[in-house]
C-alpha cells in the first residue's frame, strides 16, 4: 500500500462529506469544534501508536483483523450508499455537544478506527496519524463550511466517497484472505 493510498483509505473510511451532512446543516461553535477535533485526534493517535498492542491484547492476528476491518468499512460504506448519511440531532446548547454527536460518531466511528489500525499495522503509526489528521481536519472544515443549498451535492459526494471506501475494503479483504 502506498502512503497516498493509506491516507485516502483513512479519509474514505471516516468520510468527511457524510460527517458534515450528519450535522444536518448546523454549524458547531468553535469551542465544540476544537474539543471534538482534539479528542478525535488523541484517540486516533493512541489507536495508531498501540495498534499492535491492541491486536495482541485481543489475541487477533493482523491478517485476521484486516478481513474484519474490511467488513466493518464495507458495511459502513454500503449503509451510506444505500441510506445516505445518517442525520443526527445536534444541539449546540447541550453540555455534551462537543462529545456527542460531534466527536462520536461523526469523527470517531468503527470504520475510521479500523482503517487507522490497519494502516498502523501494515505501514506505520506515523502514516496512520497523518491520515487521521487529514480526515479530521477535512471533516471539521466541511462542518464549519456548511452546505446550505448545496446539501444534495454533499449527499452525493458522501455516497461517492462511501463507494470508494467499499472498494478499498474489498482490497483489504483480498489482502487479508491471501495472507491467512
Amino acid at each position: 500500500m502506498t502512503p497516498f493510498l493509506a491516507v485516502i483509505a483513512i479519509i474514505a473510511a471516516v468520510n468527511p462529506f457524510a460527517a458534515a451532512a450528519r450535522l444536518d446543516g448546523k454549524r458547531p461553535p468553535p469551542r465544540h469544534i476544537i474539543t471534538a477535533g482534539n479528542l478525535s485526534l488523541a484517540i486516533y493517535t493512541l489507536a495508531a501508536a498501540f495498534a499492535g498492542d491492541i491486536l495482541e491484547a485481543l489475541s487477533v492476528e493482523p491478517e485476521s483483523f484486516l478481513v474484519a476491518a474490511a467488513v466493518i468499512i464495507a458495511a459502513s460504506g454500503a449503509a451510506t450508499i444505500a441510506l445516505g448519511p445518517l442525520r443526527l440531532h445536534f444541539d449546540p446548547a447541550s453540555g455534551y455537544a462537543d462529545l456527542v454527536p460531534l466527536a462520536v460518531p461523526v469523527l470517531l466511528g468503527p470504520a475510521g478506527l479500523s482503517a487507522v489500525i490497519v494502516v498502523a499495522t501494515r505501514e506505520s503509526a506515523g502514516l496512520a496519524i497523518v491520515g487521521s489528521l487529514a480526515a479530521v481536519v477535512v471533516c471539521l472544515g466541511l462542518a464549519v463550511a456548511r452546505f446550505g443549498a448545496a446539501a444534495p451535492l454533499a449527499d452525493g459526494l458522501a455516497r461517492l466517497l462511501a463507494g470508494l471506501a467499499v472498494v478499498i475494503a474489498a482490497g483489504f479483504a483480498v489482502d487479508g484472505i491471501r495472507a491467512i
